[in-house]
């Protein structure tokens, strides 16, 4: 798969410009506060349906203008697909060959691996953006993962909606207890499922990620993962035991629930340990520690897609090689340039195609929101 050019329009900083890629490296390179990332956040959107970068549609227009337009050209499997991103401030239009879709169709279709600060800085952070980092692979690797996830939020939500008419006094509590009972079985088998698949998941991947980082640190011998419910390490763990834990949790927590408004018990309240040297790595790892240990995730993930689906998915490193010392960097660099993957990168570093033949290489140069080549 690759993507073949790009059109932006009023996409933050751009007013109007276009640009065809190479099918290996292309990088864009510029000063800082240009729209190296923009661009990069304007492809991402187009592949994924939304920015890796949290923001409001609002902030994703051009000031002092209506709307903002993204259209992308992808090939995948000798078949070509326009994509189409019309944004307003109030709402978002994707298009997939003229026919109206969500931002889950496109995962759906489409695979990306994206490094980024803010990946490179999921360990140390909260649980959450540990729970995005799996569920994102989830979704790229298969997408029946993402039908399981979108159902498992759909069924959270309705749940914490009964929870919270109850705190809000809009129902009673015999009426709401009888709801609970009515939804919970089925929440609790969505659940259920997908953290089966999340622990599936990690143990498929632990000998590449600890491959990986033996390629990036020389030490991963003492790398292990623990899937935690509840504080208790789950990894080992078979669908009838997930299932049987998280229902005698939900019974635990009725009353909590009922309380807070807020179911209480699920995958969405998980987390996910690295341990290194067999000591938790949000602790007791140094920064450059934890990065090593999440860019050798990314890397397993595209090692593990490649595998099952013989092909790769689109690469897209924003800023990442002036977060990473040079052992990584070069390590990470060396890996790009074994595998047959189309990449994006945003540098200020002129150094990183050199390390590419020139033929494979389309260098951009962003200024004041324009593509120049």
């Amino acid at each position: 798969m690759f993507l073949e050019k790009i059109q932006v329009q009023n996409y933050r900083n751009f007013v109007e410009s276009d640009a065809f890629f190479s099918q290996r490296l292309n990088v864009f390179i510029g000063d800082n506060g240009q729209g190296k990332t923009n661009l990069l956040e304007a492809l991402f959107l187009s592949l994924q349906g939304d920015t890796f970068r949290y923001a409001d549609n609002i902030n994703l227009i051009r000031s002092g203008q209506e709307f903002s337009l993204v259209k992308t050209m992808a090939i995948q499997r000798q078949l070509k697909f326009e994509i189409k991103t019309q944004i307003m401030k109030s709402r978002k239009h994707q298009f997939l060959n003229g026919k109206r879709v969500t931002g889950s169709d496109l995962k759906k279709e489409f695979s990306v691996v994206i490094f980024s600060p803010e990946s490179l800085s999921s360990i140390k952070e909260g649980a959450d953006f540990r729970r995005i980092l799996i569920d994102d692979m989830l979704i790229n690797f298969d997408k029946n993962n993402a039908y399981l996830i979108a159902d498992y939020r759909k069924a959270l939500k309705t749940r914490n909606r009964i929870l919270k008419n109850f705190v809000d006094n809009k129902e009673s509590k015999t009426n709401t207890n009888l709801l609970i009972d009515s939804i919970t079985p089925e929440f609790l088998n969505l659940g259920a499922k997908l953290c089966f698949v999340r622990i599936t998941a990690l143990k498929g991947l632990l000998d590449d990620i600890r491959s990986a980082l033996r390629r990036i640190s020389n030490n991963s011998e003492d790398l292990e993962v623990q899937y935690l419910i509840s504080g208790e390490n789950a990894l080992q763990y078979f669908l009838r035991d997930i299932h049987s834990l998280l229902q005698s949790r939900a019974r635990e927590l009725r009353e909590a629930e009922l309380s807070s408004g807020v179911s209480l018990v699920g995958p969405h309240k998980h987390d996910i340990v690295f341990l290194y040297g067999q000591k938790d790595s949000r602790f007791y790892c140094s920064q450059g520690q934890q990065r090593a240990i999440i860019l050798a995730f990314k890397m397993a993930q595209i090692v593990y897609h490649r595998r099952a689906h013989n092909d790769y998915p689109i690469l897209m490193l924003d800023d990442v090689l002036s977060e990473l010392d040079q052992k990584k960097r070069d390590s990470l660099i060396s890996f790009l340039h074994e595998i047959n993957a189309q990449t994006f990168v945003t540098t200020t570093d002129l150094a990183f195609p050199e390390k590419f033949s020139r033929e494979l290489v389309a260098v951009f140069e962003i200024k004041n929101g324009q593509i120049l080549q």
